[in-house]
């Protein structure tokens, strides 16, 4: 056996040695992909029996198995050069399941207590500083509360600092104690 023969014969095992767990996965990946086709199937037969919603998963079924047409960039970029023409702003889609925020004017789903995530963070910071608005209700109906503009800077420090409730302050307690030399108790240093 030449020495090219040997190398090539080591070479061929090693890449069958790596590629061998490769090619497993890619074989379960196949049967896996042929039973979700069969399943699919199975779901289109049925949907007529399942009515609104089994309309529904059929039309998702239809649309996935539909390829997308894919259009080259050089396509796509004369439109967008293109001036657009300005079109009446499109109504968010709030379907039954999804509702808008609570503040009027935000278009964002709602997502905690009636408010958008944004709005939620606004709220609890107006709920912490005790300056929540009345109509900042909990699981407010979609566009009944106005927004808030809170100060920033030190005129919302100024404007916290006022809203406090004057109380006077206790001395600070101490943090460290010894016991001293013929003292039978501990003394603080501080």
């Amino acid at each position: 056996m030449s020495f090219e023969k040997a190398l090539r014969e080591m070479i061929r095992r090693e890449l069958s040695s790596q590629l061998g767990p490769l090619q497993k996965s890619v074989l379960q990946l196949e049967r896996g992909l042929s039973s979700l086709q069969t399943l699919r199937e199975v779901t289109a037969q049925l949907a007529p029996l399942l009515g609104e919603r089994g309309r529904q998963v059929a039309l998702r079924h239809v649309q996935a198995q539909a390829p997308v047409p894919r259009t080259p960039p050089a396509a796509r970029a004369p439109a967008a050069a293109a001036p657009r023409a300005k079109a009446a702003p499109a109504a968010p889609a709030a379907s039954s399941a999804e509702r808008l925020c609570a503040v009027k004017g935000c278009k964002r789903p709602s997502r905690s207590k009636g408010y958008c995530s944004a709005h939620y963070q606004k709220l609890r910071l107006l709920i912490r500083t005790n300056r929540r608005p009345a109509d900042w209700v909990d699981d407010a109906s979609p566009q009944s509360a106005l927004e808030v503009k809170l100060p920033r800077g030190r005129a919302g420090a100024k404007e916290l600092k006022e809203a406090a409730p004057a109380t006077p302050r206790e001395p600070p307690k101490p943090k460290a104690w010894v016991r001293k030399k013929g003292n039978a108790g501990m003394v603080s240093l501080h």
